[in-house]
């Protein structure tokens, strides 16, 4: 991948390691001696409200940190419906992974609306781009004892296929700066696996 702009749009529900994902990219980028500017928001709840982190990557970034629609290069959505409502966002031909893993919100457990099934989710992102990424990183977790480092398995895959400006010697050393000691062998065996 280039080192030209690259505007990544995370999102996702709170406690699902949103805001360790920018801040993974962010250190990625210093190391390759990219700047890199963000935001995030948070829905009403920590755990379980909606969470949107923007990051803007590039040489010469000016104006903003957030990303307007139709600007994003990247989706990354740790959670299927949260990748859904993100793709006004995605540009033409932009890649969108996503988590396979479903939260459902309240309103739907209250049976008040409906949840999707990820076929139709998949459906309709294949709508908007062929570029669509999906993975089972929650499970994978799960599987390897990892349980919280879905969204480490995702930046492993991002990296590897090269969707972004690093390689994955700059993903280990910004994983290790970026995670609190006690987790750093864990996100970094997350990191290697697909």
């Amino acid at each position: 991948m280039s080192t030209d702009d690259l505007n990544i749009y995370v999102c996702g529900v709170g406690g699902f390691g949103i805001g360790s994902v920018s801040s993974i990219l962010s250190r990625a980028a210093m190391i390759k001696g990219i700047d890199s500017i963000g935001s995030e928001t948070h829905g009403l709840a920590q755990r379980g409200g909606v969470v949107v982190s923007t990051l803007r990557l590039g040489r010469n970034l000016n104006g903003s940190p957030l990303i307007i629609k139709g600007n994003a290069d990247i989706v990354f959505a740790l959670e299927p419906l949260e990748a859904l409502r993100a793709m006004p966002y995605l540009r033409s031909q932009g890649t969108v992974i996503y988590n396979t893993q479903r939260f459902q919100p309240l309103s739907v457990r209250l049976g008040q609306f409906h949840y999707p099934g990820i076929d139709e989710i998949e459906k309709e992102l294949l709508r908007i781009t062929n570029r669509v990424i999906p993975v089972a990183a929650s499970a994978k977790a799960k599987e390897l004892g990892l349980s919280e480092s879905a969204n480490v398995i995702m930046l492993g895959i991002l990296t590897r296929q090269g969707l972004l400006p690093f390689d994955m010697e700059v993903m280990r050393e910004a994983v290790r700066m970026a995670t609190p000691e006690k987790y750093v062998k864990i996100n970094l065996v997350a990191l290697e696996s697909d």
